[in-house]
């Protein structure tokens, strides 16, 4: 197609930019800048949330820090906003050690079907943080924002054959708050 003349090449210039932009849009997991249009998306369920992690970690000063991943496996659009909450557990499920503290500013994500937020656990190296050895744990449960857990808690909101080893009096990990996109091990840092 020759476009001859100025408004047919504007025409066209409009034309590939509102492709362009509702594919961008379509495609990536959104902070709501919108409080009311967050409210009438439902807030994602444990039915509809596959909890995983990436189990490399980058360390830096003492801590340790892994990417939680929070995947929509639903079939509708739904919201997460804050901090999961996060504890290690032995092989058989029990809690080992204090929970994780929250840290940073929480917003709302929401996930299309299929797509991915994530957040960031920080396990603080026990040598430096707590007295004794620190207990050993096999993996975490990780309950995104606004859920509870069903009782007993299933496979989606148990990450298994992760090692890490905590306090047992006091809390030495932390989770900042979830955000959108799937983060990238040893590359994603909030």
């Amino acid at each position: 197609m020759k476009l001859t003349s100025f408004s047919d090449k504007r025409i066209a210039a409009l034309t590939i930019t509102a492709i362009l932009l509702s594919a961008v849009t379509s495609t990536a997991p959104m902070i709501s800048s919108s409080p009311v249009a967050a409210a009438t998306i439902a807030n994602c369920s444990v039915g509809n949330t596959f909890v995983w992690a990436a189990f490399e970690g980058a360390g830096t000063a003492g801590t340790t820090y892994y990417v939680l991943e929070f995947s929509n496996v639903g079939s509708r659009t739904c919201t997460l906003r804050g901090n999961a909450t996060v504890w290690a557990v032995n092989r058989t499920g029990l809690q080992v050690g204090k929970p994780a503290t929250h840290q940073g500013v929480p917003s709302t994500v929401t996930l299309a079907r299929d797509e991915t937020a994530h957040s960031i656990l920080g396990v603080v190296g026990t040598g430096a943080a707590c007295p004794g050895q620190g207990l050993q744990a096999t993996g975490i449960r990780v309950v995104p924002p606004g859920q509870t857990l069903p009782n007993p808690a299933g496979e989606k909101d148990e990450v298994e054959y992760f090692p890490v080893k905590v306090c047992a009096h006091q809390s030495s990990m932390h989770v900042l708050p979830v955000r959108p996109g799937t983060g990238i091990p040893l590359y994603t840092t909030s």
